[in-house]
């Protein structure tokens, strides 16, 4: 179970720095699939999470999702500024 929140909540986080990333290779059709994929990912754990130790769990899951996402991306935004 543990193992399953870490994961998710990493890949959240991975997932908000490349949305966050200028580089050139993330703009285009190729970082929009691995954005996708990892997205997938993601709410694939979510669900894994739900189906396996309940509605709790699960939603503690959703929330790290979120949080790491968004940490990550406001994370990266601050350090590109300066």
């Amino acid at each position: 179970m543990l193992l399953l929140l870490i994961g998710t909540l990493i890949i959240s986080a991975i997932t908000g720095a490349v949305v966050s990333s200028e580089a050139g290779f993330f703009l285009g059709a190729t970082g929009q699939v691995l954005h996708g994929l990892l997205s997938i990912v993601c709410f694939t754990l979510v669900g894994v999470a739900f189906w396996r130790f309940g509605w709790k769990i699960g939603v503690i899951d959703l929330v790290f999702l979120f949080i790491g996402g968004n940490a990550a991306f406001s994370f990266c935004g601050r350090l590109t500024k300066h």
